[in-house]
């Protein structure tokens, strides 16, 4: 370490001093734990308060003495061999920043990192990209490629041709599947407000028929802006067992299943389907084309 010294007493402000404390403290560091330790603990035990403001008048440093003096807005160091330490540490950290050559633009290098796992670029996420806004959808046409199809149900699986009505416009499509079916209503708002008064538990039990005596909240996670789920365990006959509801901008799912007296038993795939169609829903808003699908398992 004796060059190190040196070089900051000879010619403590020249580019040549900064970029040996630099390169001199990145290899002691490295090879020496046990100083880099040291270092740490003697900057951590002397208790130094800074202002905002910061400038350096003159540093000396030998072996044995400290002359000339920094301000870092109030400065307290207790003379002591850790202070020395710890003022060694602070000339470092200024030299860096005068070798950058901008301050509070320093990365910070943990002492627990070896030089293999050190990072050398910017870890800095870039900025998400922003996601695009939700477009009501008023052609029957678009509301087409929303709807899902054969193409977007799992292995078992099949879809009739939608029943289309219009102001609102609205789709309904028969799902089959190996166990039971689900009828999947799509509803396309003007306005999200309009949207919203859809969900609301006694219309929508009132528009399946079911009795809302035998019919409780199912606990569910919260799918596109917000969303329901009421189930009843036992149905009689055909009834519908299950209704799931959610809405995302100014589309609103329905998804009723039928024909299991076990509702249930497929509740967690009856609320896969409900994503998928809150997806599609999203996707056709932002003017993208719909690809959400429900896979098997």
């Amino acid at each position: 370490m004796r060059h190190w010294r040196n070089s900051i007493r000879s010619q403590p402000g020249s580019s040549e001093a900064e970029s040996r404390v630099r390169s001199v403290l990145t290899g002691a560091l490295a090879d020496d734990p046990a100083f880099a330790m040291r270092l740490e603990t003697a900057a951590t035990q002397n208790t130094l308060h800074a202002g905002r403001d910061v400038t350096v008048q003159t540093v000396s440093v030998s072996s044995s003495t400290v002359k000339g003096t920094i301000n870092i807005g109030p400065l307290t160091i207790t003379k002591s061999r850790g202070a020395y330490l710890a003022l060694i540490a602070a000339v470092i950290v200024l030299a860096s920043l005068l070798a950058l050559g901008a301050y509070g633009t320093v990365q910070a290098i943990s002492i627990n990192d070896s030089p293999a796992t050190r990072p050398t670029e910017s870890t800095t996420a870039p900025e998400a990209e922003k996601e695009p806004e939700l477009e009501p959808i008023r052609t029957r046409n678009v509301a087409k490629v929303v709807m899902p199809d054969q193409s977007a149900l799992p292995a078992g699986w099949s879809a009739n041709e939608p029943y289309w009505e219009e102001d609102p416009l609205s789709g309904s499509i028969e799902l089959t599947g190996p166990e039971y079916g689900i009828t999947l209503d799509m509803d396309f708002f003007g306005t999200a407000a309009s949207a919203s008064k859809q969900l609301n538990r006694s219309d929508i039990l009132s528009a399946w028929d079911i009795d809302q005596g035998s019919v409780k909240s199912l606990a569910m996670p919260k799918i596109g802006d917000e969303s329901m789920a009421l189930i009843d365990h036992a149905p009689s006959g055909g009834q519908v067992g299950m209704v799931a509801a959610a809405r995302v901008g100014t589309v609103v799912c329905q998804l009723a299943s039928w024909g299991t007296p076990k509702p249930a038993d497929h509740a967690d795939e009856v609320l896969a389907f409900t994503r998928m169609c809150i997806q599609r829903a999203r996707q056709g808003q932002q003017g993208r084309t719909p690809d959400a699908v429900v896979e098997s398992g």
